[in-house]
C-alpha cells in the first residue's frame, strides 16, 4: 500500500491554513478546510512561503485560535490562521 503522507523519504503532515480579509487569496485553491500537506515540523513561515504571501506585510498568524510566531514549528492536524494587521479606533 502506497503512503500518502510520505513524499521522496519526507515525512509529511496535515495542517489547517485559513487566510483572512485581503490575505484569503492566498487558500482559496486549498480544498475545503483548507488542508495543507507540509513536511514534518514545517514552520509558519515555511507555510506562508509556500502559499506566497508576502512576509513584508506584518501578517498576525495564529494556531489553533492563539498568536503564534513565524519560527512556530507545526505539529499535524493544527490550525494556522493569518491575517492583515488591523487598523481602526
Amino acid at each position: 500500500m502506497h503512503d500518502k503522507s510520505r513524499k521522496r523519504g519526507v515525512k509529511q503532515m496535515n495542517i489547517k491554513v485559513k487566510g483572512y480579509a485581503t490575505l484569503r487569496r492566498f487558500t482559496v485553491h486549498l480544498p475545503a478546510g483548507g488542508k495543507l500537506t507540509v513536511p514534518d515540523n514545517a514552520t509558519v513561515a515555511f507555510v506562508l512561503e509556500k502559499l506566497q504571501v508576502p512576509l513584508n506585510s506584518g501578517v498576525i498568524t495564529m494556531i489553533n485560535g492563539r498568536h503564534c510566531t513565524l519560527g512556530r514549528n507545526l505539529q499535524p492536524g493544527e490550525e494556522l490562521v493569518f491575517f492583515p494587521p488591523l487598523e481602526g479606533g
